[in-house]
């Protein structure tokens, strides 16, 4: 056999190292790569991870049977390298497999790997988003990836020097992933209304918040794409809500575990509406890592809670507010037309300086998406540039 086998997904792995000395038991096959590193692949892993037909769905890439639909003793029998390379593992139930070696390096364990940390910011470091050329990331994809990545290292990135052209917000956007609607609809405009049915609809300034902390999860993205804006005023007021937690974890650990421990509730305010969620201002995984924010000042509800709770919860959050608005955090910068927006809605705190509604025209559209889709979308894009890299060598 000189031909790769099929891997149980859509993913391209390059083959970096090659299987070198195989050994097995009956619960486990090791492999000694051509760098000298070992790896242990249980059989349990390997047999539901079988690429065949009866196994693995060869168009869907997913798995056809139950986990428990192979033999609870099922052991390895055999193992070899083929000629291409592929790992063949052979099993007491009959089947035997031949797994990309490239598959079996990159899914291996090699110890604990940790994700590259969110690039943390204060305005006074970074005083404006990291900024790529409109049309060309359009043209280019590798430059739409460094805009995505960007958003996704700094939870807020730029494109600037767009066309004025309807519609154009909501293709780049779906170019990520689908519109997460809400209840301002598919697409929204800042605008002043008459009846506002959000702060965000009138001139005065903005506090800086995240959007949507009435919802079980949160909007994950939101894009800003400025039409027009000759109002004085209404600079856009960011800051690295990420930033200020882990200030507030090494500087006020007191006031940091009532972050992370004391739920708030939230509830939109609207005539039409009544969206209510709750949780913690700062949300972390199981090893601590901040992981996202749920902070509005003005759609907080009464905090329903034992008066001790309630004292020390009032003093966190309202010094997680004093760092908000200092203007060491604060990133502030104009909206210019052509510019589109984005930032991680459940991260960067936005907020806006009040403007002179009578001195000129202000026509900002504004969508949300999710942070699942960004990443796809990178993974997506770096598997594509994989493929081709592979393609050329291979011409």
């Amino acid at each position: 056999m000189t031909e790769l086998p099929w891997t149980p997904d859509f993913d391209v792995w390059p083959i970096d190292h090659h299987a070198g000395r195989l050994q097995h038991t009956g619960e486990a096959l090791e492999v000694t790569w051509s760098d000298g590193q070992t790896s242990q692949h249980h059989v349990l892993l390997l047999r539901e991870n079988s690429p065949d037909g009866a196994t693995i769905h060869p168009k869907a890439r997913e798995m056809c049977i139950s986990p428990n639909g192979i033999v609870a003793d099922v052991a390895i029998t055999g193992a070899g390298i083929l000629d291409s390379g592929a790992v063949e593992v052979r099993f007491s139930d009959g089947t035997t497999s031949a797994y990309h070696p490239g598959w079996l390096r990159g899914t291996a364990w090699f110890g604990e790997e940790e994700p590259a940390p969110p690039i943390l910011w204060r305005g006074e470091d970074l005083m404006e988003p990291l900024t790529f050329n409109g049309p060309e990331a359009l043209e280019n994809p590798r430059v739409f990836l460094q805009w995505l990545e960007a958003l996704r290292d700094y939870g807020v990135a730029r494109l600037r020097g767009l066309p004025q052209q309807d519609g154009l917000l909501e293709e780049i956007v779906t170019r990520i992933g689908p519109v997460r609607e809400s209840n301002f609809g598919r697409q929204y405009v800042l605008e002043i209304k008459d009846d506002p049915d959000s702060q965000a609809f009138t001139p005065d300034k903005l506090l800086q918040h995240i959007d949507m902390p009435t919802r079980e999860t949160p909007h994950g993205l939101q894009f800003l794409y400025t039409r027009s804006n000759t109002a004085t005023g209404g600079e856009g007021i960011y800051v690295d809500a990420f930033q200020v937690a882990e200030d507030m974890r090494e500087e006020e650990p007191e006031h940091f575990h009532s972050l992370v421990t004391d739920v708030w509730e939230y509830s939109n305010r609207a005539r039409r509406s009544d969206y209510r969620a709750s949780g913690p201002v700062v949300e972390t995984d199981a090893k601590g890592s901040i992981t996202g924010v749920r902070y509005n000042t003005f759609l907080r509800a009464p905090l329903k809670a034992p008066l001790e709770v309630q004292a020390r919860a009032y003093k966190a959050y309202r010094a997680f507010c004093a760092r908000a608005q200092d203007p060491r955090y604060e990133m502030v910068f104009r909206y210019e037309p052509g510019d589109l927006l984005a930032f991680d809605n459940r991260r960067a705190l936005h907020g806006r300086a009040g403007y002179d509604a009578k001195g000129g025209t202000r026509l900002i559209e504004g969508i949300y998406s999710d942070r699942d889709d960004l990443h796809s979308r990178i993974r997506t894009l770096k598997r594509q540039f994989r493929a081709e890299a592979e393609q050329e060598a291979q011409s």
